[in-house]
C-alpha cells in the first residue's frame, strides 16, 4: 500500500470537509448579526483554546517520538559497532562465526527499517531478528567460556546492549497515540470549522478567502502531526538515517575469499 497517497487523500478529503462545515455553519447563522452571536463568544472561545491545546500537544508528542526514534537508530548503530570490535576480545577460533552472524543480523535490521510500514512483513523480519538474536547468544555464551573472563564480560555487556536497544526501537515503532485521540481532534477541528462560519455569516463580504486559509492552516497542521507520528511512510521521513546502519554494515564486509 503506498501510505503517501493514502495520507494525501485524507488530506484533501478533510480539506473538503472543513469548507462544508464552515458552510454549514454560514447557513445555521444565516440572517444573524454581529450582536446576536456576542453571547456565545465564551462557548466558541473555550473551543478554540481547545482545539489550539489538542494541536500543540499532539504536534510536539509526535515530533518528540520522531527524534526518539532516530536517536534509538543512531543508539543501535554505536552499539553494535561497540559489539563487533569487541569480537576481537574472545577466543580466536570462535570470531569467524560471530561475526557471520553478525552480518546476517544486520542485515536483517536494515531489511526491517526499510519494511517497517508494512505491517505482515516487519512482523515476519522482527521473527528472523529474534532467531537470529538467540544464535548470537547462544554462540556468545559458549565463546565466552573460551575466552579471558574480563574480556569475555566486557564482549557480552556490549551484546546485550545491542540487543536491548533494538527491542527499544520495535517498541517505539508501534508506540503511538490512541485513534480516539486523532478521531476527536478531527472532530474538534470540524466543530471550529462550523463556528467559523457561523461567525462569517454576518459579513456582508465573500469570506471564501478566509474560509481557505482556515482550511488550508488546519489541515497541514493535521497533516504534519501525522507525518510526524509515521516518520517511514509520508513526507516527513527518517530514512536518511538508515544510511548509519548501512554504513555500518559496509564497515562489516566479509573477509576476501580464501584469506585466514
Amino acid at each position: 500500500m503506498h501510505y503517501s497517497l493514502l495520507l494525501a487523500g485524507l488530506a484533501v478529503a478533510f480539506f473538503v470537509l472543513l469548507l462544508a462545515a464552515m458552510q454549514i455553519g454560514k447557513w445555521l447563522g444565516r440572517g444573524s448579526d454581529e450582536k446576536s452571536g456576542s453571547g456565545s463568544a465564551v462557548i466558541e472561545g473555550s473551543v478554540f483554546a481547545l482545539l489550539g491545546l489538542l494541536v500543540a500537544f499532539t504536534f510536539s508528542g509526535a515530533a518528540q517520538r520522531m527524534a526518539e526514534r532516530r536517536d534509538l537508530l543512531v543508539q543501535e548503530v554505536n552499539a553494535i559497532g561497540t559489539a563487533w570490535l569487541r569480537i576481537d576480545m574472545i577466543d580466536a577460533g570462535d570470531q569467524p562465526r560471530l561475526r557471520d552472524q553478525f552480518r546476517l543480523y544486520v542485515d536483517e535490521r536494515i531489511n526491517y527499517y526499510r519494511n517497517v510500514a508494512d505491517l505482515e512483513q516487519r512482523e515476519a523480519i522482527a521473527a528472523r531478528v529474534a532467531g537470529l538474536q538467540k544464535e548470537i547468544w547462544t554462540t556468545s555464551m559458549q565463546a565466552a567460556r573460551h575466552s579471558v573472563p574480563p574480556f569475555a564480560a566486557s564482549y557480552v555487556a556490549a551484546v546485550n546492549d545491542m540487543f536491548d536497544v533494538a527491542s527499544a526501537q520495535t517498541v517505539t515503532q508501534k508506540v503511538h497515540p490512541p485513534i480516539a485521540a486523532y478521531v476527536f481532534l478531527g472532530f474538534l477541528t470540524l466543530v471550529a470549522a462550523g463556528l467559523v462560519g457561523l461567525n462569517l455569516a454576518s459579513s456582508k463580504r465573500n469570506t471564501m478567502l478566509h474560509q481557505l486559509v482556515y482550511a488550508v492552516v488546519m489541515t497541514a497542521a493535521l497533516y504534519i502531526i501525522i507525518d510526524f507520528e509515521f516518520p517511514r511512510i509520508g513526507t516527513i521521513r527518517i530514512d536518511q538515517s538508515d544510511a548509519l546502519l548501512v554504513a555500518q554494515r559496509e564497515a562489516m564486509a566479509d573477509a576476501p575469499a580464501g584469506s585466514d
